[in-house]
């Protein structure tokens, strides 16, 4: 059995298994019929499987191959904007989640109409669309490349190959599928991953020799300068905020006891386990010093071997598969019910709002793989549309929470929501078209070292803030204390 067979049969094995979870639910639960149960699990999910699926939701293809890219070049500096994300979610999941579900919201866009009206909960759709779409778009075509480069077959019929069956698994089993399935993949990314930096480390002639070829601003923690570091911090705290992929895993528990734990072993795991693309990356730095940074992790399973090579791409497949039936649901939850069930049917049943809810993961996953086979740049929409949800949505989301003033300043809140997308757009449009002026890629993300980030977040916060004081100077203290408890 050559390489190539192998790879495929563990393929369709990896399939068969995630299809068949898919249905398994389907027919377990009551995913036909019942909205809570699709989109939340019921809201009953135990400890083990949240946790997993938390993790598998952080770890995408983006995330391993990215960071294992940003270490080859950058090293541990870039590190910031994997541990700032964990950590900040990780807070949110244990402070927030519990308050959440006892509000019994769904979404996001829901708790911004819950304190401000229609208005904030059309434009938190949006930023919050805007991102996962990215994502969704990303990760369907990092998925069918690598489909492609294991068997030479077209991106197209790689693309359908693959999205195809993330789709079957995600609409027959809902939530609880995702939930499962992630779990399942976490464990393989896991070990898919680990195991690259010591043999890595070994052919680059050992530990001590490692160590001196290794360049020496790898293993500074600012290497990438220190704007762009703040950047990433800032990047990686306000785009947990608000994140609805994730923080519907801590809906979809059990209990509030469940949801913490879920956060805080789930991070853990994810805060320990991010370090290792990097470390990958920098390893591949050494042992192959003419590659492509994007080619790093790919470039490092040859290793192993063709056998063990073509097994861990698949655990590669595995983590693109989970972020995006993660991301799929979500976006789903979004448009059935901030949309459709909350503007144009409010009466819907929930058999009427599950059968859309199916029908939208088809269309939404065809258009996004169809829009990202036609843009060049692909890759960079999954933080494109992060970057304008951390700098316009976030801010406003962690203020209602913990700035009680701002609840009763509608008008203030949607107007730095705007602002701060608006600036953060007009940074990400200029850096791009300035930076193919030069002659370079359509890249966003380190042009001139300055995060695009830091253009949004200061004008949405000054906005707020300004305009929150403004809106409310004619009320009262007691009248503004009231809604801490809101």
């Amino acid at each position: 059995m050559g390489p190539k067979i192998f790879a495929l049969v563990v393929i369709l094995v990896f399939f068969a298994v995630m299809i068949g979870i898919g249905f398994y639910y389907n027919k377990k639960g009551q995913a036909d019929t019942n909205s809570d149960d699709y989109i939340l699990a019921g809201r009953k999910a135990p400890l083990l499987i949240v946790a997993g699926s938390l993790f598998a939701t952080w770890v995408s293809s983006a995330t391993v191959m990215g960071y294992a890219g940003s270490g080859y070049t950058v090293g541990l500096g870039s590190f910031w904007s994997g541990a700032s994300f964990i950590a900040a979610t990780m807070w949110m999941g244990i402070w927030l989640i519990p308050r959440l579900r006892k509000a019994g919201i769904t979404t996001v866009p829901e708790l911004f109409e819950h304190y401000f009206g229609p208005a904030h909960r059309l434009v938190a759709l949006l930023l919050s669309l805007g991102r996962d779409l990215g994502v969704i778009a990303s990760i369907s075509i990092a998925l069918a490349q690598i489909f492609q480069s294991l068997f030479g077959i077209s991106q197209l019929a790689a693309l359908c190959i693959t999205v195809g069956v993330v789709l079957v698994f995600t609409a027959s089993g809902g939530m609880w599928a995702v939930l499962v399935t992630g779990t399942i993949q976490s464990a393989m990314i896991i070990v898919g991953s680990v195991v690259l930096i010591p043999l890595g480390i070994w052919k680059a002639g050992g530990f001590a020799a490692f160590c001196a070829q290794v360049p020496a601003t790898h293993v500074n923690p600012v290497s990438a300068g220190f704007s762009q570091t703040l950047g990433w911090i800032l990047l990686g705290c306000f785009i947990s905020f608000a994140y609805q992929t994730v923080l519907q895993r801590g809906l979809a528990a059990k209990d509030d006891e469940t949801a913490k734990k879920c956060f805080l072993y789930g991070g853990g795991m994810a805060m320990l386990w991010y370090i290792t693309p990097f470390m990958v990356g920098m390893v591949a730095r050494v042992v192959y010093p003419t590659i492509n940074a994007s080619d790093a992790y790919l470039t490092m399973c040859n290793i192993l071997g063709p056998y063990a090579g073509a097994f861990f791409v698949v655990c590669l497949m595995a983590s693109c598969m989970s972020t995006i039936s993660s991301c799929i649901l979500t976006t789903t939850a979004n448009i059935t019910l901030d949309v459709y069930k909350r503007f144009l049917n409010p009466k819907a049943s929930d058999k009427q709002v599950v059968k859309l809810q199916r029908i939208c993961l088809f269309v939404i996953v065809i258009v996004c793989a169809w829009v990202g086979k036609m843009l060049p740049y692909i890759l960079e929409l999954f933080w494109i549309g992060g970057r304008i949800m951390a700098s316009g949505l976030a801010p406003v989301f962690v203020a209602i929470i913990l700035w009680p003033r701002a609840r009763r300043a509608p008008k203030a809140t949607l107007l730095a929501m705007i602002c701060g997308a608006a600036f953060n757009i007009a940074a990400q449009a200029y850096q791009s078209s300035a930076f193919a002026a030069m002659g370079g890629q359509n890249d966003v993300v380190t042009l001139f070292t300055l995060d695009p980030v830091l253009a949004g977040l200061p004008a949405c916060f000054v906005v707020l803030i300004v305009g929150v004081l403004l809106e409310t100077r004619g009320q009262t203290r007691e009248y503004l204390l009231q809604y801490k408890a809101d």
